[in-house]
């Protein structure tokens, strides 16, 4: 069943959309933002949806969408034709990824920069780190506010060819 024939287009996403069924039966449109393999053989998403919520601005309350993000099994997520899933960051339990991009976290002064783009194998992480494809990884790097980690420079194998 496309999203057409329901009668509409699938809604606007920053990623590739799945539909996922909850468990009374309703089904909704998520954005897979990564797909793990457990240590017991199973396959689970990351997903994130967008709900409505109060947000204050100037004294009159406002309705803005807000991320939720939860995780499902694989056996709940039905893929919808045409989504790019090959952009979908994959891990498997005790598999290093081959990129990984680590987000910052300042509590002083000593502020860099927002993100920091390692090779998978790499230890010098010290903030939350998750799994990245080569073309995020080099999105990445490509940004203003990012940086190639000084200890792995992945900045060199991933430099787009001449």
């Amino acid at each position: 069943m496309s999203a057409e024939s329901e009668g509409g287009s699938l809604p606007a996403a920053d990623g590739p959309l799945v539909r996922v069924t909850l468990h009374d039966g309703q089904k909704l449109y998520a954005v897979a933002k990564r797909r793990r393999k457990e240590a017991d053989g199973t396959w689970w998403y990351d997903l994130q949806i967008h709900l409505p919520a109060a947000s204050d601005t100037w004294g009159r309350l406002t309705d803005e969408p807000a991320p939720v993000d939860f995780r499902a099994p694989a056996g709940r997520c039905e893929p919808i034709e045409g989504q790019p899933y090959d952009q979908v960051p994959t891990e498997r339990v005790g598999v290093a990824p081959a990129w990984k991009v680590e987000e910052r976290v300042y509590f002083a002064d000593d502020v860099g920069p927002a993100r920091i783009v390692h090779r998978g194998h790499c230890h010098a992480t010290r903030d939350h780190a998750r799994a990245a494809t080569v073309e995020q990884a080099r999105a990445i790097l490509g940004q203003a506010d990012a940086a190639a980690c000084q200890v792995c420079r992945p900045d060199r194998p991933l430099r787009p060819a001449a």
